[in-house]
Formats: C-alpha cells, structure tokens, sequence
C-alpha cells in the first residue's frame, strides 16, 4: 500500500473536514499517489501529493490543505 506524506507549512493546515479528507485521500490512492486535481504539474514527482503546486506556489486545489 502506498504511503501518503503530510506536509505542514506555515499558515496552512489539514482540512478539518474529516469527509472531504477522506474522499481526497481515497481519489489520491486511485491516482498512483498523483494529486487529483487539475495538477499542471509536468512530472509524476510534480504531481506527487502534497503537488508541487502546494509545496512552492501555496495553492492546493484540492482542499486537503487550506489556510488557517
């Protein structure tokens, strides 16, 4: 089974939202380990969830993380 990475950062924490963490978290397994959102990321370690897009830019898609 693959294993799923929490990445704190500043100013942001987990949804408290335990169904939508779930449902993601499930979406992110079915997906290689791939963020399921509309990721522009160009590589599969881009793409990686927590998604580049997050870990650099501050975005999350997806709402598993969101700004506190």
């Amino acid at each position: 089974m693959q294993e799923l990475k929490i990445f704190r950062k500043e100013g942001w924490k987990l949804n408290e939202d335990d169904k939508i963490v779930n449902a993601i978290i499930k979406r992110i397994f079915k997906c290689n380990g791939e963020c399921p959102c509309d990721n522009p990321g160009e590589t599969h370690e881009d793409r990686l969830c927590p998604c580049k897009e997050y870990r650099e830019n501050n975005i999350c898609h997806c709402q598993l993380y969101v700004k506190k």
